[in-house]
């Protein structure tokens, strides 16, 4: 005679779990592991308790840092490129399951980008961050040059955001050094605009902020530098509330732009700048934190250079330690019939064309061939991912477009109502 087996009361079940997700300590943790920030989000819906566990600004630094945004692919830009093109990375081979969240999201950046609406060869990408794309453009060819944002995975119909121009008494008002997204650092800027001058050893700077639809002086700084730079090329990055340039002159200028001053970084021992793409700086720390990495390539020995710890000033007690060292070489000479030899008119292999946060992937462009590579320095894997044109023999860049972040969570409703009735659903926004 079969036993039959009483299910336990309700309530006794429920106690345990009441008291592992009753703990704001234990329930982050569980919340940590969800596998991408739209799960976040909609763990977020279960009560208050969970969306304000999910939503808290030190929870959601641990988050990123065990889950940071994925690449969906990059933006291809220059000025023999008639428009910026999105470029979807590669699907993921079997026996790896598609990926829908992925993809939808390439097809939102592929469709929307809305680049076509505007003449060949007017419009040029500055940034990208946080899957918005930031350029310039005109509507006729030899029209008046404006700045737009796009944010396809966000708002794929919205169009174009265009920026107001900045205050007539502002320098070079067509021709700034750099315009570029903020980083985690500040949450209420949408955009900074550098302006940059030198001449022989003094360098002088006009940072712009734009906030709530407005533009204004962020900071200005003026300096006598060292040893005085041949040219500052147009290879800046933020990190941190600094921004960094590369001087050639044997160093990286700095612009600590709540301090309004200027300091510098010299470069590693055997660090040169040779060429527009053989010495990239790139932001690390997850987009906030206070850590600069250099890329550099020296005939076909790509290396990765990293520095922590920097004060205000930009010194401190970090040195440069070199990070990575990979052969052209060995890791990609597979890819091309040509081999890695310079190109006619080249004394280089490659260049470096665009640089993932903290330095964990680069695109390089292959000289001889014009092959465009990725490489994941972490797994070291190589793929070709563009061909340039081969009429096209100006400096083409990429910016590498990673999935949307931070996460957007509902807004709590009404503060009276009792713990743990539900959130509703259609207030989300992923």
């Amino acid at each position: 005679m079969a036993t039959k087996i009483s299910s336990p009361p309700a309530a006794a079940d429920a106690m345990p779990t009441s008291k592992v997700l009753g703990d704001v300590d234990l329930l982050g943790e569980i919340l940590r592991r969800v596998d991408s920030p739209s799960t976040l989000v909609r763990a977020a819906l279960v009560s208050r308790r969970w969306l304000r566990a999910a939503s808290a600004r030190d929870f959601l630094r641990r988050f990123r840092a065990l889950h940071p945004p994925r690449l969906i692919g990059f933006y291809v830009s220059g000025d023999c490129v008639p428009r910026p093109e999105f470029v979807p990375m590669p699907a993921p081979a079997p026996p790896h399951p598609p990926d829908r969240e992925l993809s939808a999201a390439q097809r939102r950046a592929s469709t929307r980008s809305g680049f076509d609406a505007f003449p060949e060869f007017s419009s040029t990408v500055w940034d990208c961050w946080d899957g918005r794309v930031l350029f310039d453009f005109t509507e006729t060819v030899h029209g008046s040059r404006r700045f737009g944002v796009r944010d396809p995975l966000r708002h794929p119909d919205r169009g174009v955001t265009e920026l107001p121009p900045p205050p007539p008494t502002w320098p070079q008002p067509e021709c700034p050094h750099a315009m570029l997204f903020p980083d985690d650092s500040d949450g209420d800027a949408a955009c900074y605009r550098l302006h940059l001058r030198h001449s022989g050893a003094t360098v002088s700077a006009t940072v712009g902020v734009l906030r709530s639809g407005a533009w204004s002086v962020h900071c200005s700084a003026e300096a006598v530098l060292p040893a005085p730079p041949e040219r500052i090329p147009m290879l800046t990055t933020l990190a941190a509330g600094k921004i960094y340039t590369v001087a050639v002159a044997g160093y990286v200028l700095g612009l600590d732009m709540a301090a309004a001053r200027f300091f510098v970084v010299e470069l590693p021992a055997g660090v040169a700048y040779e060429y527009y793409g053989n010495l990239v700086p790139c932001r690390g720390g997850g987009g906030g934190g206070s850590a600069l990495y250099l890329v550099h390539l020296k005939g076909d020995r790509l290396c990765v250079w990293l520095r922590r710890r920097m004060d205000e000033h930009g010194a401190g007690d970090g040195e440069w330690v070199l990070r990575d060292a990979v052969s052209l070489r060995e890791t990609c000479g597979h890819l091309v019939e040509q081999g890695l030899e310079p190109a006619a008119g080249h004394a280089a292999v490659a260049s470096v064309v665009g640089v993932g946060d903290d330095a964990k992937f680069v695109f390089l462009e292959l000289h001889a061939s014009g092959v465009f590579v990725y490489m994941h320095f972490g797994s070291r894997k190589v793929e070709k991912v563009y061909q340039r044109d081969p009429d096209n023999d100006e400096i083409t860049l990429v910016y590498p477009c990673s999935m949307a972040w931070l996460p957007v969570f509902p807004a709590l409703l009404d503060e009276g109502e009792s713990e743990p009735e539900p959130l509703r659903e259609e207030k989300v926004s992923s």
